[in-house]
């Protein structure tokens, strides 16, 4: 017992010191917004409202309720500091490499004639273990926040085979307890369900276990032994066509249609991605955040080669089926728990996913450690050839995911990796974009987007983000050009409309900004909810379509751009003296978006300053100002220089003075000269108990 204490204490140590630097990362560009940095529920923590939308929502393509009550968790923890986040899933990776330890050691144990003595089942149990904690596949699920999902439904799967080996110990001695051991299983099950759908497969997974290790049927009596197995099994398996209807629900908009990639396509195209994970499980080089179909149909001689593999694997395993059963189990239990992913049903255009692997290896790294342990048992120093190589093995893994962290450092370094690993897929080049425009190197923003518009001069969304960077350039003429052209492409687009809008504000064009505005704001498709998505189709499908999955991103942001049409708008009409107006588009982004700082502050500004007397309100402006002031923690010069004003109008003048002073220090220690001008003129009004009121010809914004 101390030496099993002491395999899961390394255990932990050395997946601890091999993931180390995850809890110095940060968000990323892809999902991360969708998950956490741009989500409200998610950032309100848990909450009645919050808990009723993880459960109803199908938001991002999932129904994965309890995923999202665990990034709920973290940001009433962690707030927005991701290195929290980053922490949560190193410990659940954690969790679940001992938890996979515990549950194949106590397996082993259940079986009626071990081959092996116990210590060498414990050993190698570890060894499966450790393979799984360190391989750089896992790099993925661990460092990326949005794969919260692979960690905590890979806890409650942990969870769900070590209860099933408690029941079926108590099942075999007739016990009152396997009752509960059975219930509690379920549960496991339905939890990891709700974490991530990729469970649907594991009533099979149990079967395959009750072959071998646990020996409750064999395939001399198969008739009958199997069925009350089976019957077993149909509660898991309601389950999992309850969760297979509820994913389908939830990924309806994101399901790439049989017209536009058909049935025998899809098979082919499976049969090289099983290879393909076979390659990455054994010789992980170039791996990327994102593999794209490269083409419609894989070329034959590939689909061949992958044929005659799996054929010849699976030959092999049935062929050893008697005298070495943890093949087959560890083969099938890899085959059957990809089969969610592997594009039978595709979402979006990605082949396969590093991430995908988390659970199907744990079959593989079964098959080949018990295989190559009890070859090594029968030769001569076989046991410490055994020990050297798994020990070597090891090394490499734990060295090669320290090279693959180093990538995940931020959100360009990892996308520049992913166009060296792929070969400059457009997808890839385009969130790189995305990456060098979120980091403000603008330069290298524009130089990724006209590549990608170069192999894909039709995919507006594209044009709109190079129109967006050479607008943050000031390059206005070019910027307009790239809008018209996205809005020509597609027509629906309110993010060019809305920049488009900026275009004319910042020319003071107020009349043209307001119409597109105004478009963008009462935007209705005027076609399918994929018309922006090319066909499946065609000898160029592959960059025709390797952005498609970018277009569900894209729906997804629009509520959020709702609010800062309002702002916008609101901007407009104060320039024009449309002073009613603009408190009202400013009360309407308050209505989607009630914690924005600076919509509270802006509207303060304009009831406490407002040249218009019926629209000053000294008593909603101090109220504006003090809950803007509250959500930055009064750390905000212009903020406290709003609430100063604000007291003011209210005739608080005591407060006002004393608000300002504040403001003035707060300007002097950021070195924000014009703040402390500013601050210092409106201090000498109130000193003389005069609130301040703006000019019609200050009230003209800067360009947004």
């Amino acid at each position: 017992m101390r030496r099993e204490w002491l395999i899961g204490l390394a255990l932990a140590a050395i997946t601890l010191f091999a993931f180390w630097p995850v809890g110095h990362l940060g968000f990323i560009i892809l999902d991360d917004h969708d998950y956490v940095t741009d989500n409200p529920h998610i950032q309100a923590g848990i909450t009645a409202q919050s808990v009723h939308w993880a459960f109803t929502s199908r938001y991002a393509s999932n129904w994965h309720p309890l995923t999202w009550l665990s990034h709920m968790l973290d940001c009433q923890l962690f707030g927005l500091n991701a290195s929290g986040h980053h922490w949560v899933n190193l410990g659940l990776h954690i969790a679940n490499t001992l938890l996979l330890f515990v549950a194949l050691k106590k397996m082993m144990r259940l079986r009626p004639e071990a081959s092996a003595p116990p210590a060498q089942t414990v050993w190698r149990s570890a060894l499966v273990a450790a393979l799984f904690a360190l391989h750089p596949l896992r790099v993925e699920s661990v460092a990326w926040i949005s794969e919260r999902k692979d960690v905590l439904c890979g806890f409650f799967f942990m969870l769900t085979l070590l209860l099933y080996a408690g029941y079926v110990e108590r099942a075999k001695v007739r016990s009152s307890k396997s009752k509960v051991y059975y219930g509690l299983t379920l549960i496991c099950f339905a939890l990891g369900l709700m974490s991530k759908p990729m469970l649907v497969t594991l009533p099979a997974v149990l079967l395959l276990l009750d072959f071998w290790p646990l020996n409750r049927f064999t395939i001399y009596d198969l008739r009958f032994t199997i069925w009350p197995l089976i019957r077993e099994k149909l509660p898991f398996l309601m389950l999992s066509l309850a969760s297979s209807f509820a994913t389908l629900w939830a990924q309806s908009k994101a399901v790439i249609e049989l017209v536009a990639l058909p049935w025998y396509c899809r098979a082919a195209n499976v049969l090289v991605f099983y290879t393909d994970y076979l390659r990455k499980i054994f010789w992980p080089e170039n791996l990327s955040i994102l593999y794209l179909y490269p083409h419609l149909q894989m070329p034959t001689g590939e689909i061949v080669r992958s044929v005659l593999w799996l054929s010849l694997v699976s030959a092999f395993c049935l062929w050893r089926m008697r005298s070495q059963p943890y093949l087959l189990t560890g083969w099938v239990w890899f085959g059957v728990m990809l089969v969610p992913v592997v594009g039978l049903v595709q979402v979006g255009l990605q082949s396969i996913a590093d991430r995908y692997t988390y659970l199907p290896s744990i079959g593989l790294s079964i098959a080949v450690v018990w295989g190559l342990a009890e070859t090594a048992s029968r030769v001569r120093f076989g046991r410490a050839i055994m020990t050297g190589a798994g020990t070597g093995v090891i090394l490499v893994c734990l060295l090669d995911t320290r090279l693959q962290l180093g990538y995940w450092q931020n959100s360009v370094m990892l996308f520049s990796h992913a166009c060296e690993a792929t070969g400059e897929n457009p997808a890839v080049v385009y969130d790189l974009g995305i990456a060098f425009a979120d980091s403000d190197n603008l330069e290298e923003a524009v130089k990724n987007y006209r590549a990608v518009i170069k192999r894909m001069p039709t995919y507006g969304e594209v044009h709109y983000r190079l129109g967006s960077a050479l607008l943050q350039q000031n390059k206005f003429e070019e910027a307009r050009a790239e809008f018209d052209e996205a809005l020509r492409l597609n027509p629906d687009n309110i993010f060019a409309r809305k920049y488009l809008g900026d275009i004319f504000f910042a020319q003071a064009k107020y009349a043209e900004a307001e119409a597109e505005y105004t478009a963008a704001l009462e935007y209705k498709p005027t076609g399918p909810a994929n018309r922006t998505t090319p066909p499946l189709a065609g000898p160029k499908a592959g960059n025709e379509t390797s952005l498609a999955k970018l277009n569900l991103a894209f729906e997804s942001l629009r509520n959020q751009l709702m609010p800062d049409l309002h702002l916008q708008l609101a901007a407009v009409q104060t320039a024009r003296g449309e002073f009613p107006e603009a408190v009202k588009h400013y009360r309407a982004a308050l209505g989607l978006k009630p914690d924005s700082p600076e919509t509270r502050n802006n509207l303060a500004w304009l009831l406490a300053t407002c040249p218009d007397a019926h629209v000053r309100d000294g008593v909603q402006a101090v109220a504006e100002a003090e809950r803007a002031c509250q959500l930055t923690h009064y750390q905000k010069t212009i903020m406290v220089g709003t609430l100063a004003a604000a007291y003011a109008e209210a005739g608080r003048f005591d407060e006002a003075i004393a608000t300002a002073q504040k403001a003035c220090a707060m300007a002097a220690a950021a070195h924000e000269p014009d703040l402390l001008q500013k601050n210092q003129e409106l201090l000498a009004r109130y000193q003389k108990h005069q609130p301040y009121h703006e000019s019609t010809e200050k009230l003209v914004p800067a360009a947004p």
